[in-house]
C-alpha cells in the first residue's frame, strides 16, 4: 500500500558499490585456485593461469589512465584513493552526485607572494577569499596611473559579486554584470574626489563553484593559467593592442595605435591595452570594461593548479616555464615565493604578484628536469610571453 522512496544519493552509493564488489569479485576469480569437473566427474583442484587478463590488470594497475606507459607517483589508483603532496579533503556529497571524487579546496592551502620590484610602489591587488559554502573567489588586479582605481576596485568588486549572485545562477552573468557595476561606479568614485582620470586596472577574477566549475572574468593583461597533465593552458586572453579584433574595435571608435621606443603598441599613445576598469578618458576610443568570459568543468585528477599571474611575471617567462616552476615546488605557497623571486632575477622591473590554487593533482606531474634557461637579453626585448 505503501512504496518505499530511495534517496537518489543512497541510490548512487548502493549502485558505485556493487560495481566495487563485482570488480572485486572478477580479480579473486582470475588470481585464486578454482574447482573444475574432470571427464569422470570427479572434482579435481587445479590453478587457473589467466595471462592475458592478468596482464591487463597489471597494466591497468600501473597505468591507471591509459597513457601508455607506467606512471609513478599517481594521485588516483584504481580505487580513487589520493597519493597527493597536500591533504585535500574529499566532498562525500559531491562526489556522490557526479559519479567521481571532488576534493574540497581549503583557502588555508592558497598560495600567494606580491613583490614590489623596482617600482616605487606596488600597485598589484589580489582576492582569495569563500564568497559562501561552495563558492570561493580568487583574483588579480595590476592598477596603473596610480592606485586609486586598483584600490577601489579590490575594495569594492566583491560587494558586486555578491549582489549579482542573489539574482541569477548564471555565474558568467554574475562576473560580468559585476565588471560593468564597479566601472561605473569608480567613473562617479573619481569624479566625487576629484581624482586624476587616467588612473586604471585590470582584473581576472575567478568563480570556482562545488569545487569543478570554473568561470573567469578577464580584461587587462594580467593571467590565469591551467596547468593539466603537466602542460599550461591560458584561460584568460591579453587584451592588448597587437590583437586583431582589439584593434578593429579601436580604430572603428576614431581610436589609434602606436608604439613607443621600445616597440610595445599602445592606444592612443598612451595605454598598453584595450581593455580595462577605469582609464575613462580612453573609454570614447573603444577601451571597455566587457570582460572576457571563460568557463571551465575542471578534472581533479589531471588538473595540477591554477596560476594568476600579473605581467611582472609574463614579460620574462613564458606559460610554460611558469608552470614548470610551479610543479617543481612542494606546496602553493612556496611556489607563489618562488616564481616571483625568480621573475625579479630574470629582470622583471615591474610588479610581480602570482596566486597558486592547488587541485586535485597537485604533485602529480612534478618536472625536476625542466631547465629554464637564463638570457641576459630577456628584460632588454618589448615581447611578452
Amino acid at each position: 500500500m505503501f512504496g518505499v522512496v530511495q534517496c537518489p544519493k543512497t541510490g548512487a552509493v548502493v549502485h558505485l558499490t556493487k560495481q566495487l564488489l563485482s570488480h572485486a569479485n572478477n580479480r579473486s576469480r582470475c588470481l585464486t585456485r578454482a574447482l573444475t569437473e574432470t571427464p569422470t566427474g570427479q572434482k579435481q583442484t587445479t590453478r587457473q593461469i589467466h595471462t592475458g587478463k592478468a596482464s591487463r590488470l597489471a597494466g591497468h594497475l600501473s597505468d591507471p589512465e591509459n597513457r601508455g606507459e607506467r606512471q609513478r607517483g599517481v594521485n588516483f589508483d584504481t580505487l580513487g584513493a589520493w597519493n597527493n603532496r597536500i591533504e585535500l579533503p574529499v566532498s562525500i556529497e559531491k562526489s556522490i552526485e557526479r559519479g567521481q571524487l571532488i576534493p574540497d579546496l581549503p583557502i588555508d592551502n592558497v598560495g600567494s607572494a606580491s613583490l614590489q620590484g623596482r617600482r616605487q610602489e606596488n600597485e598589484d591587488r589580489f582576492i582569495v577569499k569563500k564568497l559562501r559554502e561552495n563558492l570561493l573567489c580568487f583574483a588579480i588586479f595590476d592598477g596603473h596611473g596610480g592606485s586609486a582605481a586598483v584600490n577601489f576596485v579590490h575594495e569594492n568588486i566583491e560587494h558586486h559579486i555578491r549582489y549579482w549572485l542573489g539574482r541569477t545562477e548564471k555565474l558568467a552573468d554574475v562576473l560580468r554584470k559585476s565588471f560593468i557595476d564597479v566601472n561605473n561606479l569608480l567613473s562617479r568614485h573619481l569624479a566625487f574626489q576629484g581624482a586624476d582620470v587616467m588612473t586604471g586596472t585590470t582584473a581576472t577574477v575567478c568563480l570556482l563553484q562545488n569545487s569543478i566549475e570554473l568561470v573567469i572574468g578577464h580584461v587587462g593583461d594580467t593571467r590565469a593559467i591551467l596547468c593539466r597533465e603537466g602542460e599550461a593552458i591560458r584561460l584568460s586572453k591579453d587584451h592588448t593592442p597587437e590583437n586583431v579584433g582589439e584593434i578593429e574595435r579601436i580604430i572603428k571608435a576614431g581610436g589609434s595605435i602606436s608604439e613607443n621606443s621600445l616597440g610595445v603598441a599602445n592606444v592612443n599613445g598612451r595605454l598598453s591595452m584595450t581593455r580595462s576598469i577605469g582609464d575613462f578618458e580612453l573609454k570614447h576610443y573603444g577601451v571597455i570594461a566587457d570582460p572576457y568570459i571563460c568557463s571551465v568543468t575542471l578534472k581533479h585528477d589531471k588538473d595540477s593548479f591554477l596560476l594568476l599571474e600579473s605581467d611582472g611575471l609574463s614579460f620574462v617567462l613564458n606559460d610554460q616555464e611558469l608552470v614548470d616552476i610551479v610543479t617543481c615546488c612542494s606546496t602553493p605557497l612556496e611556489a607563489a615565493e618562488f616564481v616571483t623571486d625568480q621573475a625579479l632575477q630574470f629582470g622583471s622591473e615591474d610588479n610581480v604578484t602570482a596566486v597558486v590554487i592547488p587541485f586535485g593533482a597537485w604533485g602529480k606531474y612534478r618536472n625536476t628536469s625542466a631547465r629554464i634557461p637564463y638570457s641576459f637579453g630577456r628584460h632588454l626585448t618589448s615581447h611578452r610571453y
